[in-house]
């Protein structure tokens, strides 16, 4: 099996500043975590440790949000039609649910639209921009999660006297399109608490300042501005934004706004998620946003807009039902597609430092999901396409190389080779269109460009350790202190320690195609026997390990609360495994001298 080899390193074995220690209430496993995550000054802590002590920042730091409500308050004075403008994926439809709510509590009726995938493909076109002026009578049309690369479309928009304002927060190009105010975080500087807000966090930038500026009562624009933040952590956490800075904050309130949220179509997708208490990051990654990424992705994603809108329960339990459906659907799909993916790639497609894969028999919908597994599995840059006529519609995911951004790259071709028809994205994921006829030529294209960028680069795969550990530390008191940088997401990774030697006492693969794996281990003079979790890699650990009988694994994992009929136990999510010998001995370091106490409390 082709896989791509992981090498453990310690994230960091930089000193911990003492008022960082201080400010972690002289707790080094806090402080080495914060550290290990480049949280190094306690004004970066703060928003870890003292969220109570934070203020958001002003949406009037974007530039052009007060020209966005300087145009929105005269619509609204004049009586113009507007129209919100969404992306079809979750950040894109709870960037529009949200904004339609936040022009509800206004007593302003609204419209929508969010373009087919399948038929209309990313960001604005002439052909909405024509059909909202003409069928919906539209005067201002408000962007979410698109537009900032559409200057042709809004240049359209201005000839047929439709105003454009653009919210968006992907890459800016050189040329800005002709609206009558982008509003983009990525021109602030990335020091800046804003600047990695994802298209959600800036529709709730915007809608704090209308709320503000139109109601006379300051206290119920903030609260009716909070029950708003549920959709923000929403679409925060599924466009795998990063957690710093403000987006924590936001994150972490959302979740408590949604573990009581009030809108229907949230509680029945928590319900049939399987969500009953205290919803998390993963709940949201792994239950609500892939069943409402799914709704764009096979078919129509107003639906997925219509189920965050909707006060009607009867309606919600429909939508949250087709949902769950179609992901159904999604799953077989990507499976069917990773596995024809893996069928065309062999060992010396690998030294071209990228993969360029394309098919016809491909839903284009979910290549995206595909190119993030083949990413995981090879851990080289991804461009995956689905022909579907003339048009290759393709996606990209990048690895984490310093120096890279994908979307840079993507320009660097187009400037060479004139080869995208469409494309656009940020430094780690991107989509473009390319003609049918050239798809053999763009593959070319790409590997001579990514043999050459990547060629003098260490492109191997790195696990980045936070620290290794006895296994008989781990208590519920250990978690709860690990607890404290959740929730863990992008730029903020679970904590991730490893152990070893360990003997497996036994192993039993699971689920209805046996690809998960549980193993039962056992560390030196503990007689404690710990579960530990594979997710769909049993075969290759079994390829590696066998069913048990030895005694030297070492394992890279990230504890787990587990809960059964009540009772707490701790269970071990393996990412990785090694022999004991092939680990770097700095990984345990702290074992060989008694000074480095720094996981105690």
């Amino acid at each position: 099996m082709i896989k791509a080899v992981k090498t453990w390193k310690l994230a960091s074995q930089e000193p911990i500043n003492p008022e960082l220690l201080k400010l972690s209430q002289n707790d080094s496993l806090v402080a080495r975590l914060l550290v290990n995550r480049g949280i190094k000054t306690t004004d970066l802590a703060r928003y870890f440790l003292e969220l109570e002590n934070i203020s958001e920042v002003s949406a009037l730091e974007i530039p052009d949000m007060q020209k966005a409500l300087d145009r929105i308050n005269l619509a609204i004075l004049n009586q113009e039609k507007i129209v919100i403008y969404g992306d079809y994926d979750v950040d894109g439809t709870s960037s529009t649910a949200l904004l339609y709510r936040a022009f509800g509590m206004l007593g302003k009726q609204v419209d929508y639209y969010i373009p087919s995938r399948h038929h209309e493909g990313y960001g604005l076109n002439k052909n909405a921009i024509l059909k909202l002026k003409e069928n919906f009578s539209a005067n201002l049309l408000i962007t979410c999660d698109c537009g900032i690369s559409n200057f042709q479309e809004i240049e359209y928009a201005n000839l047929i006297e439709l105003d454009v304002i653009v919210t968006d927060h992907h890459s800016i190009p050189e040329i800005k399109p002709p609206s009558v105010a982008n509003c983009n975080p990525k021109v602030l500087p990335e020091t800046h608490p804003l600047h990695y807000l994802p298209g959600v966090g800036v529709a709730y930038k915007l809608a704090q300042l209308l709320l503000e500026h139109n109601l006379n009562d300051k206290n119920l624009a903030k609260a009716l501005s909070h029950t708003l933040l549920d959709l923000v952590a929403l679409g925060m956490i599924a466009d795998l934004a990063p957690l710093r800075a403000e987006n924590r904050y936001l994150v972490v309130e959302g979740l408590k706004v949604l573990a009581q949220t009030e809108k229907a179509g949230l509680k029945k997708l928590l319900n049939i998620s399987g969500v009953e208490t205290n919803p998390n990051a993963e709940h949201i990654g792994f239950g609500l946003a892939p069943r409402i990424n799914a709704a764009g992705r096979l078919a129509d994603a107003n639906r997925a807009v219509q189920l965050m809108i909707t006060e009607d329960e009867t309606l919600a339990g429909a939508l949250a039902d087709e949902l769950n459906s179609d992901n159904q659907e999604r799953q077989i799909l990507c499976a069917e597609i990773f596995e024809s993916a893996l069928q065309m790639i062999e060992p010396e497609d690998l030294k071209n430092n990228v993969l360029a894969l394309a098919s016809p028999a491909w839903n284009h919908g979910v290549i995206g999901i595909v190119a993030s597994r083949l990413l995981d599995r090879f851990y080289l840059p991804v461009f995956i396409m689905a022909i579907e006529g003339d048009i290759a519609k393709g996606s990209v995911r990048c690895i984490d190389v310093p120096g890279l951004d994908i979307y840079e790259e993507m320009k660097t071709i187009q400037l060479k080779h004139n080869i995208f028809l469409k494309y656009g994205g940020h430094k780690m994921a991107a989509g473009f269109s390319v003609s049918s006829s050239r798809v053999v030529e763009f593959q070319n294209i790409i590997r001579e460009h990514f043999l050459q960028l990547l060629s003098q680069k260490n492109i191997a795969k790195i696990l980045k350790i936070d620290s290794a550990i006895r296994l008989q530390e781990l208590n519920s008191s250990f978690l709860n202190r690990v607890a404290k940088l959740a929730p863990y997401g992008v730029d903020n990774p679970s904590a991730l320690f490893v152990a070893g030697p360990l003997k497996i006492k036994s192993t039993r693969t699971l689920g209805k195609e046996q690809k998960h794996l549980k193993l039962f281990l056992q560390e030196p003079n503990n007689p404690k026997i710990y579960e530990a979790l594979i997710w769909n890699r049993a075969q290759e650990f079994l390829d590696d390990f066998g069913r048990g009988d030895t005694n030297d694994l070492s394992i890279a994992f990230t504890p787990k609360e587990k809960f059964y009929l009540d009772e707490l136990s701790i269970e071990l999510e393996i990412k990785d495994w090694k022999h004991f010998q092939d680990v770097d001995p700095v990984l345990f370091s702290r074992f060989r001298d008694s000074s480095k106490n720094m996981l105690k409390s």
